[in-house]
């Protein structure tokens, strides 16, 4: 008899490392505190700990999802980076856009660029807009060039010409030229990384694979070597909402910026549609931050453009917007004395007060312990507990400056730390010409269902889902999400022939599938999509290709949900040709449980609310079976998270073990 394969899925945040290891329709959770200082060694041993716990010491398949690239951007601890580019563009990262980082402030600084400008060259070429040489690259002048700027021993060099995504010769010479006397160092090449208009975001996104590349290479060397052993090929989460393979983030590191965010709304995706939900928002509440995304009929929004540390980029990337809102979230008075949540954070490293480790500032962890939420003697499932006096401490300070008792400085903390999630679900809906009433609240990382009912009511959205194992939806994610590959060209072009629409889409198709093959996948899925504009307007809409002939409608009723009109009949133009290829998605589901027999409180607690301190029931998730139903208010424990079900909302229990919880009251 064949065995089921043992896949595990390890997403490693900046305070918690979940795993998922699925084994013949059977999943096992674990979680650990993660390892900031190197995030190998949280992977190693979450992978190991996650095979032990489910008695199944080898592997089939290990996926991953990780913030090496985005931390490494934020905290500016990436490769010393160089950057090539036509002469008399060299301040091309310096120049930017005149975009305002924040629009009233008169001292605001938009963040440094990668590249200082004594490490940007210009070399003598030119190509024109439409791909023809106008000036030949000059070898030797660009050889001597390049030997002054090598001589200051960057770690990473990007390449990125004018016009290069018209005709890409000069920048393959120029790699060319820097392999011949420095075959060791690391070039991206804006013509293979991003070959698309717009030459400051183009630019930005080669300097950022650049400058992350040698750290992603490190990384996925240590990973691949500790896990060697187990001999499972490994892959990695894109930004994008697929995966490739460990080596190949290596070589295209750009695509993992958002590596971690993106596992989760995969997660997000697959448990609302076996729930009936297809259109949801995904809300994942972290240790240190909330990331929240709009999914409509069962796929993610990607993002116009990206930006990580406010540099952007334009590889595919889910819509995730992200907020510093997570149960390490420090809660602060500011000079007007009103009271704020984050963006600092305690951190896995003292973490916050109640974890014991020295931690002193009041968290949103502790607010929730000292309201009642967290029960401080079965934290983790009881592989932890929680000291509620040290929370109570924490709090005593700006309990004392506000003149109130410390249960009502955490009631007011959490709704500081609400409105901030509420603030970015509306981003991602109302600012996409969406209402939040219109989709179902999916709640998972180990904070968010804390907080769901509450900040759905505030949203007017009625109906809430919490998977199971909703602490690692993450790690979950990861296992719920093929292998892919993306390809892309500027082609500018008003009324085209549709034979040259299909000539453009086959020369990437072939390009993406390429890419695919390599990694061992074969295409079982090629989507197409295109950026498309009406003549004279600056900025693009991504629509489906398919079919061609509604491309026009398609287009104009996606510009009057976003921007409340369109110019139906006008000439549209076609910017941008995008293909993804997917390999066949994985077939992970969740298990069914036993059918209910009536759900039983194993408790009550004491919680907190304006009203006052009030008994509530508590049960365990463990124990709930299919068709069970639980009226709030209520508390529903699990070992990996709380779920927190307000007054006004009532809970079933799918046969998945997914909770819906639906709005009875207003």
């Amino acid at each position: 008899m064949e065995e089921s394969p043992v896949r595990v899925g390890v997403d490693v945040g900046g305070t918690f490392t979940d795993v998922v290891v699925e084994a013949g329709g059977r999943l096992t959770i674990w979680k650990l505190a993660s390892t900031p200082n190197d995030q190998s060694e949280a992977f190693d041993e979450g992978v190991r700990a996650g095979l032990e716990r489910a008695g199944h010491p080898v592997p089939s398949l290990i996926a991953h999802g990780t913030t090496v690239a985005t931390n490494a951007v934020l905290e500016r601890r990436g490769a010393v980076t160089a950057l090539v580019t036509t002469d008399g563009f060299r301040d091309v990262l310096q120049i930017g856009r005149q975009n305002r980082p924040s629009l009233y402030d008169l001292w605001a600084d938009r963040p440094p660029p990668l590249v200082p400008r004594d490490l940007a060259i210009g070399i003598p070429e030119r190509m024109g807009p439409d791909g023809e040489v106008v000036q030949p690259l000059d070898e030797a002048g660009t050889a001597e060039v390049l030997q002054g700027l090598l001589a200051q021993q960057p770690e990473s060099i990007a390449v990125c010409l004018l016009f290069s995504f018209a005709n890409p010769q000069h920048e393959r010479l120029v790699q060319e030229l820097i392999r011949r006397s420095f075959p060791d160092i690391r070039i991206s090449v804006s013509s293979r990384v991003l070959p698309e208009f717009r030459e400051y975001e183009r630019a930005s996104t080669t300097a950022l694979d650049a400058y992350v590349g040698p750290v992603i290479e490190r990384y996925v060397s240590r990973i691949l070597s500790r896990v060697e052993d187990l001999d499972a090929p490994v892959i990695v989460m894109r930004s994008g909402g697929t995966t490739m393979m460990a080596e190949q983030a290596a070589a295209e590191p750009v695509h993992t910026l958002l590596s971690g965010p993106a596992a989760g709304v995969r997660g997000a995706a697959a448990v609302a549609r076996v729930a009936g939900y297809p259109s949801v928002v995904s809300f994942d509440m972290g240790g240190t931050s909330t990331d929240v995304c709009l999914v409509e009929h069962g796929e993610p929004h990607l993002a116009d453009e990206s930006s990580v540390g406010g540099l952007p980029f334009r590889t595919p990337a889910l819509a995730v917007h992200t907020v510093g809102a997570g149960g390490g979230s420090i809660l602060w008075l500011d000079p007007g004395g009103a009271l704020r949540s984050g963006p600092h954070s305690a951190g896995a490293v003292p973490g916050p007060a109640c974890y014991g480790r020295g931690g002193q500032e009041p968290t949103v962890t502790d607010a929730h312990v000292v309201i009642g939420h967290l029960d401080p003697e079965n934290f983790l499932g009881g592989r932890a507990s929680l000291d509620p006096d040290a929370a109570k401490r924490a709090f005593a300070s700006l309990a004392d400056r506000l003149s109130v008792d410390v249960q009502e400085v955490a009631l007011a903390g959490l709704d500081a730390v609400r409105a901030q999630m509420s603030k970015a679900i509306r981003v991602v809906t109302v600012e996409r010409g969406r209402h939040p009433r219109d989709f179902a609240l999916v709640a998972f990382g180990g904070a968010g269902p804390m907080h769901a009912t509450m900040l759905a009511a505030e949203l007017e959205m009625e109906c809430v889902i919490v998977p199971p194992a909703a602490g690692v939806l993450s790690a979950f994610g990861l296992l719920t999400t093929p292998l892919a590959a993306d390809a892309s060209l500027t082609r500018p072009v008003v009324d085209p022939d549709p034979s040259e629409v299909e000539r453009v889409f086959t020369e990437i198709a072939q390009r993406a599938e390429r890419e695919l093959r390599s990694q061992g996948a074969a295409p079982e899925l090629i989507s197409r999509t295109i950026d498309c504009r009406y003549k004279g307007q600056a900025h693009e809409i991504p629509v489906p290709a398919d079919p061609l002939e509604d491309l026009a409608d398609r287009f104009a009723t996606e510009h009057r949900a976003r921007f409340g009109w369109d110019a139906a009949g006008d000439p549209m133009e076609l910017v941008t040709f995008r293909v993804q290829a997917r390999g066949p998605t994985p077939q992970t589901s969740l298990p069914d449980i036993e059918p209910g027999t009536g759900a039983r409180p194993v408790g009550k607690r004491t919680v907190w609310t304006r009203e006052g301190p009030q008994d509530t029931a508590v049960y365990e998730r463990a124990s709930l079976g299919a068709g069970d139903m639980l009226e709030g208010p209520c508390l529903v424990t699990a070992e990996e998270s709380t779920t927190v079900i307000d007054p006004g909302w009532e809970a079933e229990v799918q046969a998945s073990g997914t909770l819906v919880i639906r709005r009875t009251a207003p």
